[in-house]
């Protein structure tokens, strides 16, 4: 295994990360090698396991075949089902961990139970999706319940990412290009806003917006995803009324259940699935909404069959991509799949076209695997035997089911059909393609919708408000959504970019004769202060009295230090090591008395089990429990996982009675936990 010289920084940072905090998150961008970052580390640890998505298992044994790496590979899936591995492991490595970013998923709370007696690595690209809870929820995974009282500023601290210097044969991509669709769809637009609110669950709110906004994002992307997302709403209705019929009403539990994939309905003997009996009169208001609904649905189908489709704009859109592009090949993604089949019924009769959903993939002559289907769109990057020319493909139309974990550096333009809620998942789409050997520069384009809907769904600013979030957290990475405007700021002063470019800082200075020969040096600069390298691998810093542990403190000292060098003093460096003293001794005394970092409810909980234990011990059981507890205690004031604290929580919780077994076992239990 031959890695950059950047790959091998990412690597020592991660291993003074996992003995310092018990675990890491990798943040690199798409395409610079996270898999062999992380086998590096698996290599390592003793009976590695590696998590990730299903549809690139065959990915990563690949890759841990071509190092020499041993490992077990199981599925995120597999937590979902409630499965858990039953061999213990030496280390667990979670690939697109941004799949665990919600606590409440029975994948959360599996993983947070596996990684509670081993070390964790995460890899993502995109960690933070939505909210800065999201990283917390990872973090936490390897932190604790801690994670998630910490700021975007402190999370950043645990987050690893290389500076983005450029990468020998990695493509560079080019900003993203709208392409207009000469339409305009504005009866349309007008039907779907003149939609009542919809005939609501029992318990269940209004939610006329946002159904009515997924109406409208559906018909951003095709046609025929909007007849899809009507007739599901209609088949709801039909299963409503079933119930109304006989004097039943669903939840919105009963409701979700229906929901099949492609947002389908089940309707089989749907009224025996309500269990609610309501009043007369709350039939009669749930009867008068469903005609109501009706009769909008059908107007807007009416509306739909007197209006041009503009789907066929949207293939001729992309047959003149084609032309423009050359021998470039092409992906196009859409979140849809009834957006993806109707753009392939269009241009199937076009030469070199496939098609990739969840449920199928096709070229013209008919269904064929998936893995032929990227055999034939991107040989070099499957590692596929050469096609004859007449069997390639060269424009494939997918779904995101292809935008994690899957090589396709053999084309060169992507193209975006829909705008995501998620700019996250617009990132990871080009990094398909952004892979070193691939063509010199990726192309992106994105689909313009029919008129006036960029002004309902505002999706434009919604991404650029989410990137900008993730962007001060993380870092910036490669262009996905167009320029911004002159003036606009891309990102925060603080990111998981910056600790990259201030670890390549350090190992220039590291290089240098100058520095390298002397404890401690000193450079000119109008502004007094110092920047310190702690024995626990630490940095320190204080700027203009600002506090020692800041790391904003540590990125402006660091810069400040890049000036002409000279002698440092006697009596600087003493008043340097007075004040590094002065702030060991104030942590030092905070943990001692049990102020530093007091945790969540999940922490209270247990110092709370903790002091009724101390104060409730009969006196002959003392001798034996309070040194144990002392320990815990002491384990305690350092980070533990999420599922050592939960695991420790219900031994504690669970606490006999005194007389009738013994104290000891619980304890000793968690102690070990703990320790």
């Amino acid at each position: 295994m031959r890695l950059r010289d950047d790959q091998r920084r990412i690597v020592a940072r991660a291993e003074r990360a996992i003995a310092r905090d018990g675990g890491c998150l990798i943040a690199e961008d798409v395409g610079r090698g996270k898999t062999f970052v992380a086998l590096a580390l698996a290599r390592r640890s003793s009976r590695p396991l590696v998590l990730v998505p299903a549809s690139i298992r065959s990915t990563w044994r690949d890759a841990a075949e071509r190092v020499g790496v041993e490992c077990a590979i199981e599925s995120h899936e597999m937590l979902s089902r409630g499965r858990m591995p039953a061999t213990p492991f030496g280390m667990i490595v979670v690939d697109e961990s941004h799949h665990f970013r919600t606590m409440s998923t029975r994948r959360h709370e599996a993983l947070a139970t596996l990684a509670a007696r081993a070390p964790v690595v995460l890899l993502s690209a995109t960690p933070l999706q939505n909210r800065v809870r999201d990283l917390a929820a990872q973090i936490a995974l390897f932190l604790g319940e801690r994670a998630l009282s910490l700021d975007a500023a402190q999370l950043s601290r645990y987050v690893i990412r290389g500076d983005g210097a450029p990468v020998d044969d990695m493509p560079t991509v080019r900003a993203p290009k709208w392409i207009t669709i000469d339409t305009d769809d504005a009866d349309t637009l007008n039907a779907i806003l003149a939609l009542p609110p919809p005939p609501r669950p029992l318990d269940g709110g209004d939610a006329g917006v946002l159904r009515m906004m997924s109406l409208v994002r559906a018909w951003a992307s095709s046609r025929a995803a909007l007849v899809a997302t009507i007739r599901t709403r209609d088949r709801l209705a039909t299963a409503i009324s079933q119930g109304v019929e006989e004097g039943r009403a669903p939840t919105k539990r009963e409701a979700r259940a229906w929901q099949a994939a492609e947002g389908t309905v089940q309707l089989g003997f749907s009224s025996l699935l309500m269990a609610a009996r309501p009043g007369d009169e709350t039939l009669a208001s749930l009867g008068q909404a469903l005609a109501c609904e009706r009769e909008a649905l059908d107007a807007l189908m009416r509306v739909l069959r007197a209006t041009p489709d503009p789907d066929a704009g949207r293939a001729d859109a992309i047959r003149a991509l084609r032309v423009r592009c050359g021998e470039r090949r092409i992906i196009v993604f859409s979140e849809y799949a009834s957006t993806i089949c109707a753009l392939y019924a269009r241009l199937r009769g076009d030469a070199g076209v496939g098609m990739l959903t969840a449920r199928e993939a096709r070229i013209a002559t008919g269904r064929i695997s998936r893995d032929e289907l990227l055999a034939r769109f991107a040989p070099v990057a499957q590692r596929a035997a050469p096609r004859a020319p007449h069997q390639l493909v060269t424009l494939l139309l997918a779904t995101d089911l292809l935008s994690e974990g899957v090589n396709l550096q053999d084309a060169s333009v992507v193209v975006h059909l829909d705008l995501p809620w998620n700019p996250a998942r617009l990132a990871q789409r080009v990094g398909r393609l952004r892979r070193p050997g691939g063509a010199d520069e990726v192309r992106t384009y994105m689909l313009s919708p029919p008129a006036h809907a960029d002004l309902l769904l505002d999706a434009d600013t919604r991404l650029r408000r989410k990137l900008e979030r993730a962007e001060c957290v993380i870092g910036a990475g490669f262009a996905v959504l167009p320029a911004f405007s002159p003036g606009q700021s891309r990102g925060g002063e603080r990111s998981a970019s910056a600790e990259g470019e201030l670890v390549a800082r350090l190992v220039r200075w590291s290089c240098d004769s100058r520095v390298a020969s002397h404890e401690c040096g000193a450079v000119r600069s109008d502004v007094r202060g110092w920047l310190a390298a702690l024995d626990d691998g630490r940095l320190v810093a204080s700027v203009d009295g600002g506090a020692p542990d800041d790391m904003l403190s540590v990125h402006r000292a660091a810069e400040l230090a890049d000036g002409n060098a000279r002698c440092a003093s006697a009596d600087e460096i003493a008043h340097v090591q007075a004040g590094i003293d002065a702030f060991l001794r104030m942590e030092a005394l905070a943990q001692s008395c049990g102020i530093a970092d007091a945790g969540g409810p999940l922490r209270r909980s247990i110092e709370r089990s903790l002091g009724a234990l101390s104060s409730e011990l009969p006196r002959y059981r003392r001798a034996a429990a309070l040194p144990l507890i002392a320990r815990l205690r002491e384990c305690l004031r350092h980070s533990l996982p999420l599922g050592a604290e939960r695991l420790i929580a219900a031994e504690l919780g669970c606490r006999p009675e005194f007389e009738a077994r013994d104290l000891l076992a619980p304890l000793e239990r968690a102690v070990s936990i703990a320790e």
